[in-house]
């Protein structure tokens, strides 16, 4: 809280306001819809360049959110990709800042894939959104949650590694082949 200089004078108080404390509308988070697709892939475009993904994702990921045409032909109904995947968006002051992409499968929640705008990373709108998910995981009495990050030819992990072990989740210590020049992280936290 930022500092706030109280003066009595003569029987009432003056208040002089040495700081000022912003008062920001909470970010809402909710599903998705097809409309919201021209955002989504405003949000990808503007969170992550090809050069920093370069070595990291596979194309299908660079195709998918980069595109309003590829997302809105992978859409199903409601807030659903055709894999049955959920997207789920934050909003701040009306303006998309992030997403997630999440299913449940029979006994545990999976997270494929998280996004949030450049401009908003760093203020608790990744954290929002993971443990809006993992929620939704409890409510529906699962208690442990899988997600993945990768790590490129050199060994390096992608910037998402330090991210999702603060959110409490657990490098298996698996360095999973892929088609390309990376290699899968999983993790896995459980709920309480």
């Amino acid at each position: 809280m930022l500092p706030v200089t109280e003066k009595k004078q003569k029987g009432s108080f003056i208040i002089s306001l040495q700081y000022l404390e912003l008062i920001m509308a909470p970010t809402i988070i909710r599903p998705a819809a097809v409309e919201d697709v021209s955002s989504i892939v405003r949000v990808r475009l503007g969170a992550l360049t090809e050069q920093e993904i370069k070595g990291f994702l596979a194309p299908e990921f660079t195709t998918t959110y980069t595109s309003t045409e590829e997302l809105r032909n992978m859409w199903s109904r409601e807030n659903r990709l055709k894999d049955d995947f959920e997207v789920f968006v934050a909003e701040d002051e009306g303006k998309m800042v992030g997403f997630i992409v999440f299913k449940m499968e029979r006994d545990y929640g999976c997270i494929d894939n998280i996004v949030v705008a450049k401009e908003e990373q760093g203020k608790g709108i990744g954290r929002a959104l993971v443990e809006y998910v993992e929620g939704i995981a409890q409510s529906k009495g699962c208690y442990l949650m899988k997600t993945d990050t990768t790590e490129n030819a050199d060994g390096v992990p992608w910037k998402s590694y330090g991210f999702w072990t603060r959110m409490g989740y657990e490098d298996i210590g698996e360095r999973l082949p892929t088609n390309y020049d990376f290699k899968e992280i999983p993790f896995i936290k459980r709920l309480k």
